[in-house]
């Protein structure tokens, strides 16, 4: 009997299933070679959990607010113990009274994942409600925000102590989780996420690879402002994931994690040499040490990106 010879593209997809296949968790998986349009697709329509994810589209509404001037970028917030938020950033930390323009919010909120920063700009690109209209508009049904970093917060603090879910924001960014211990707060964490919890909000690897190539093309917004989100998410500053173990490629890319149960990335990549490719590697559920699947998202990019600068010759 004859056997026909498998593709490249048919054997780096069942390289990757191989890799999330010996993760216990739930992945979705997408890839587009912007040379020619080759996709490959796991699991690539299926609603999962965004994590930080979600502030890309939350950039790309607030631009589109920018470009047709109902927002200005240099305008300057003063910081408010209301506007705290716990989890990845640093400006919970800052006193209030603290001065920075919208636009150093935007960049913090993309390259250290500031999710205080992150609701300031929430609310200059008009809210929820904006960033959904927008994903809309630009025919993308895959996204879907499902609330503030506030309102995430709140469940979880509220799922641990249920005053944490009605306090002022500015105290429960002050007092923080409740002191349950290392395997107390371990717990109670993994409950909120396998059992009583809600995203942060929803997204499927396919959608989020249809936004990063409108961005790439420049077709999401203007030309300016489209080249100004590749430069903030080139500026990424977590860079455990998708860039983990690839050496000299470029990566315009923005982190999801929520750990060790969703670790998340979404990558422009340009290799060495060849053409840019797509990235899109979601996961949720992971039960298993962090480090382990921090891993295989590395290994996953390495050998995209290897195929990549393989098709280059």
């Amino acid at each position: 009997m004859m056997y026909s010879k498998p593709s490249r593209l048919a054997l780096l997809e069942r390289r990757l299933r191989m890799l999330s296949d010996g993760i216990a968790a739930e992945w979705g998986v997408y890839v587009r070679f912007l040379d020619n349009g080759d996709e490959i697709a796991i699991n690539a329509d299926v609603m999962m959990d965004t994590m930080s994810l979600i502030k890309v589209p939350l950039l790309v509404t607030l631009m589109g607010r920018v470009d047709r001037e109902e927002v200005d970028l240099s305008r300057t917030i003063t910081l408010d113990d209301d506007q705290k938020r716990l989890g990845t950033g640093v400006l919970r930390y800052f006193d209030p009274g603290a001065t920075f323009s919208l636009r150093d919010a935007v960049w913090l909120m993309e390259a250290v994942s500031d999710n205080t920063a992150a609701d300031i700009c929430l609310e200059a690109a008009g809210g929820v409600a904006a960033v959904n209209a927008t994903m809309q508009e630009l025919g993308i049904e895959g996204i879907r925000m499902t609330g503030t970093a506030l309102d995430w917060f709140r469940a979880l603090g509220g799922s641990m102590a249920p005053e944490l879910a009605t306090i002022s924001p500015g105290e429960f960014a002050r007092r923080g989780y409740p002191a349950l211990g290392a395997d107390g707060l371990a717990d109670a964490r993994a409950r909120y996420h396998f059992e009583t919890g809600r995203p942060f909000s929803l997204g499927s690897p396919r959608a989020f690879g249809e936004l990063l190539s409108r961005i790439e093309a420049k077709t999401c917004a203007s030309v300016r402002s489209c080249d100004f989100i590749v430069q903030i998410l080139s500026d990424q500053q977590l860079r455990d994931f998708i860039p983990r173990f690839v050496w000299g490629a470029g990566f315009a890319h923005k982190t999801g994690n929520f750990a060790p149960f969703v670790a998340s990335d979404i990558a422009i990549a340009t290799p060495v040499r060849g053409s840019k490719v797509i990235i899109c590697l979601l996961s949720q559920r992971h039960k298993g040490a962090r480090g382990v699947i921090e891993d295989c998202l590395g290994r996953m990019a390495e050998l995209i990106i290897l195929e990549a600068e393989v098709r280059a010759g």
